[in-house]
């Protein structure tokens, strides 16, 4: 018998020996599409966090028919790994009307008045909470729901409480984003009331969110604690705290007071948003994928510690100095020097943390890696560049406010903002669905080119927002025209990404195959072709055991995937006596196909009514019969 290796892929092992299916998808390897995947077996074991040569022993068991170690009872785990596409539909959806479009446009006007402070602050307020809310966070958390279960070899704890965290978010980002604008341009108290359960609705998705991924880790009964997971708990809870605390800020300062939440708390909780939610769980998810992905060392273990210590030391300092820095005199000093600390500590826990990945030590590269396109490659690169050219601003105006005792300018501290949102949260975001929504349908992702089209646009789009704001503002207004267009650039690269991502979502995202007019059943047939052009065959199927065959799902998706001969091997019946029957249904689906437009003909050129009162009623009632057979496997169809 053939030994299956850990450099076999999965495509390779199930077409050779269907009958290792069950293995895989009792280990929630298969990704529910109709494209078996090309990785390496090594490659899913490590994102599984399966053991890969307990993998290779089951496998090898089954295809040598003996017991294999693992409980693989179960043919399937429940589908609820799609979970994640409704979050990510509608982030695109956000990212390219409120988010990004709308952005855009402010920044256009702010261009044609050569003015950033033309545009009110709640216009660019309720587009940052957008971006952050509708953008990334609806993304992240879709994506959470996806790759997290994976990680921990389970599913999702509660799908019902997953979608009611996304409605919250939803309905909650909506009438914030509504009614928060409508308070300002108006004096009507009530308006306010909306917003402030706006607010509380986001708090409770992020609630509700959080304590879903909490249950699915404790069930999952993982002993072992992996620091990525880490990066994950810290940005979670910075994720709750803001929501929370901006709950309670606009109940005091706009409904009771009737003023403007103060710009001292406004940044700390902005900077919370940025680095300590977006940033630490892009960085728990690369810490765990990249190395698998890019065929590198894992990082060192004690450097993550440190990195993961340093950054939320540097977040909390931050948030607490730059308030009192801001709020209050006393002590302004003391709260500067803070600041500083908070900011160089931030800087030197990025740079470990990139240091840390061994991207640029060749020596680390391992053996035999997993081959990812470059287009991956690029985005990962291309977003460590913006994250260093981001640090090393906000390090370099943190000094500088640190020793002249005066804050940077608007336009310079707006265009690192843009620089670590746009160029690393953003690109990271891209480059994680490049590579994981084709993988969770199971398809290639619908075209590369639009995937290059998105690189090159994000790029141009954040380095001309980058360069062109401080230099208009505070050297050559001309530069304003630059700044105006750079936000329509970076939009239509957002939107060449909606396109691309909402095709390879789109149901049986890969063209539909091409198939001849099954006349005989054989043991090549494909089952899935079978069933759609003899939908008769599929009650026969399901009476020779394929009671698999009745979820719609696995109809759409394992029956694609394997013929006759390979399906009696998954379920071991007589192949003759299943192809004896189903030829027999085939045969007189055919006849009916042929014979019926033939009696529609006859029973049109005669007198129908006058011809059931004749002689030969029995035989035109013979004839409604075949048309209604055929109508019905018509409808069937």
């Amino acid at each position: 018998m053939d030994k299956i290796r850990q450099d076999f892929t999965v495509k390779e092992v199930i077409e050779k020996f269907p009958v290792t299916r069950r293995i895989f998808e009792t280990y929630g390897i298969m990704c529910g599409g109709n494209i078996l995947p090309e990785k390496p077996l090594s490659f899913f074991a490590k994102m599984h966090n399966i053991d890969p040569v307990r993998l290779i022993s089951d496998l090898q068991a089954l295809v040598d028919q003996k017991e294999p170690s693992g409980d693989v009872d179960i043919i399937t785990k429940p589908q609820t790994e799609h979970v994640y596409e409704i979050f990510v539909r509608t982030a695109i959806i956000i990212v390219l009307s409120t988010g990004c479009l709308y952005g855009a446009t402010l920044l256009a006007f702010m261009a044609f008045h050569r003015s950033m402070a033309s545009v009110t602050w709640i216009l660019s307020e309720t587009h940052g909470d957008t971006q952050v809310y509708g953008w990334v966070g609806l993304f992240i958390m879709g994506i959470s729901f996806f790759a997290l279960p994976k990680f921990w070899n389970s599913i999702i704890y509660s799908t019902p409480l997953a979608y009611k965290s996304f409605f919250l978010m939803v309905i909650g980002m909506l009438l914030s984003f509504v009614f928060k604008t409508a308070s300002y341009y108006s004096s009507v108290f009530f308006l306010k009331i909306p917003a402030l359960i706006g607010c509380a609705f986001v708090a409770a998705s992020i609630a509700v969110f959080i304590y879903v991924i909490c249950m699915t880790y404790l069930e999952s009964k993982k002993e072992k604690f992996e620091i990525y997971e880490g990066f994950l708990i810290s940005s979670y809870l910075w994720f709750l705290l803001q929501a929370a605390a901006f709950v309670a800020l606009y109940f005091h300062f706009v409904v009771v007071q009737g003023t403007e939440i103060p710009s001292a708390f406004k940044n700390p909780l902005r900077h919370i948003q940025i680095m300590g939610f977006s940033c630490l769980v892009i960085i728990g998810i690369f810490t765990k994928t990249l190395p698998i992905f890019l065929g590198i060392q894992e990082p060192d273990k004690k450097i993550n510690v440190y990195v993961l210590w340093l950054l939320n030391i540097s977040i909390t300092l931050r948030v607490i100095s730059g308030f009192y820095r801001d709020y209050t005199t006393h002590l302004y000093g003391f709260f500067t020097v803070i600041f500083c600390l908070a900011g160089i500590l931030e800087t030197i826990g990025v740079f470990l943390f990139i240091y840390n990945l061994n991207l640029f030590d060749r020596k680390k590269t391992v053996k035999n890696p997993t081959v990812m396109p470059t287009g991956f490659r690029k985005y990962i690169w291309a977003a460590i560049f913006w994250l260093l050219v981001s640090e090393t601003a906000l390090l370099t105006f943190t000094i500088y406010e640190a020793l002249s005792g005066a804050q940077v300018s608007h336009a310079l501290f707006g265009a690192y903002r843009h620089a670590i949102f746009i160029g690393f949260i953003s690109m990271m975001i891209l480059g994680c669905a490049s590579k994981m929504i084709p993988l969770s349908k199971g398809v290639k992702l619908c075209s590369p080119k639009l995937l290059n089209a998105t690189f090159l646009l994000v790029n141009v789009g954040c380095t001309l927002r980058v360069v062109s704001q401080p230099l208009a503002e505070h050297l050559y207004p001309q530069f304003y025209a630059t700044l105006g267009i750079s936000g329509f650039i970076e939009y239509a690269a957002m939107f060449c990404f909606g396109i691309n991502v909402w095709k390879t979502l789109k149901p049986e995202a890969g063209e539909e195959e091409v198939s001849e007019q099954i006349k005989i059943a054989t043991a090549n047939t494909n089952v899935y072709q079978l069933i759609k052009q003899h939908p008769q065959s599929l009650e026969i199927l399901i009476n020779f055991g394929f009671k698999q065959l009745k979820n719609p799902v696995l109809r759409n998706t394992l029956a694609r995937t394997i013929s006759l001969g390979q399906a009696v091997q998954i379920n071991p019946i007589n192949l003759d006596d299943l192809l004896k029957e189903l030829n027999a249904v085939i045969i007189t689906s055919l006849a009916l196909f042929f014979v019926g437009p033939f009696c529609g003909l006859y029973l049109f050129y005669t007198d129908f009514f006058y011809s059931l009162t004749q002689e030969n009623a029995l035989v035109n009632f013979g004839y409604i019969s075949i048309l209604i057979c055929l109508i019905q496997r018509w409808i069937a169809q």
